[in-house]
């Protein structure tokens, strides 16, 4: 008998495993992709002011000049000016107990003072924001809603980031909390959250965690939320996730997404909208995720899954499975 090495075998067997996958997508995207549900299997969305119905989210505000994860001043005014109108920003607190945009906070950021913060340029020619100016941003540009990513974990930061939060919305302009949508980790930040203010809207975000399509279900579906955000990895791991999520009427959004092939076969499986970097407009993000065909999709298919699986290091999943 010939002898092969262990190596190979894991070889073979991740490229079955790899093609297994394929061949899930294509099955959702032939089979199940055009399947519309009947009004009596949904639930109220509960209250909304239309912004589920934006396909596209600038993540961090949006790229500017070839820069990602900014979260600036320029950022936003770019992509607004491009036609966004729903924005996700990062929020972490300073040495102070200042809210400010920063995306990856490093032990350095971490000890400084809002003043420090806004005293130094991002990448060295963009303006920082804090909580502050970003609400100022809002009454300026009164037609935007804002996702809020909390980077903080500990639930007692989680609760002194949201009760400045929304101190200072009240101070401004209570009205602001209507457009202000959190994204809720857990059901623990969830009661954390909506005990110091009720929001009107709210996103289901798995990024942090490992709950069961099951669990996930049976959570939007007794809070009425009405979308979910989650990793690309998530609906390549669970493909049923979306499918489930779409018979309660709650809309997915994959995060972060700048591969238009990558857009195109998360739409065909039913995913509604990405999170994204890319410096186009939503209209001509629109009309190239939407022209296409199926013989065209098919082609598609193999180099989206490579970016998946390359971006989301899906040879880590792999080996664990």
């Amino acid at each position: 008998m010939a002898y092969i090495s262990m190596k190979a075998v894991i070889t073979r067997m991740r490229k079955i495993i790899y093609l297994t996958i394929l061949i899930t997508i294509v099955y959702k995207w032939c089979v199940l992709g055009n399947i519309r549900f009947d009004e009596e299997n949904r639930v109220s969305a509960g209250p909304i002011g239309g912004w589920e119905e934006s396909r596209f989210i600038a993540h961090a505000f949006g790229g500017v000049e070839g820069f990602h994860y900014t979260n600036s001043y320029e950022a936003f005014v770019s992509n607004y000016l491009k036609g966004y109108r729903l924005f996700e920003t990062d929020l972490v607190n300073t040495a102070d107990g200042e809210l400010i945009a920063s995306h990856d906070f490093s032990q350095n950021k971490a000890r400084m003072t809002v003043e420090q913060f806004q005293g130094s340029l991002i990448m060295g020619k963009f303006h920082s924001l804090t909580m502050t100016e970003i609400l100022q941003l809002m009454i300026d540009y009164p037609d935007f809603y804002l996702i809020i990513d909390s980077k903080e974990s500990n639930t007692e930061h989680i609760r002194r980031q949201f009760e400045i939060l929304v101190s200072e919305a009240i101070r401004l302009d209570p009205i602001l909390l209507e457009r202000i949508i959190p994204e809720i980790f857990s059901p623990t930040m969830y009661e954390t959250v909506m005990n110091i203010y009720p929001f009107p809207n709210t996103v289901y975000s798995l990024y942090k965690s490992n709950a069961s399509a099951s669990s996930i279900v049976k959570f939007v579906k007794e809070k009425q939320i009405s979308a979910v955000a989650m990793p690309a990895y998530r609906v390549i791991v669970n493909p049923t996730l979306v499918n489930a999520l779409s018979k309660l009427g709650v809309k997915s959004y994959v995060h972060t997404v700048d591969n238009i092939r990558t857009m195109q076969v998360l739409k065909s499986i039913g995913v509604h909208g990405v999170y994204t970097n890319l410096e186009v407009t939503p209209t001509e993000l629109a009309q190239a995720v939407d022209d296409t065909n199926p013989f065209q999709m098919v082609g598609y298919i193999p180099s989206a899954a490579k970016f998946l699986f390359t971006k989301f290091k899906a040879n880590t999943i792999l080996e664990g499975l």
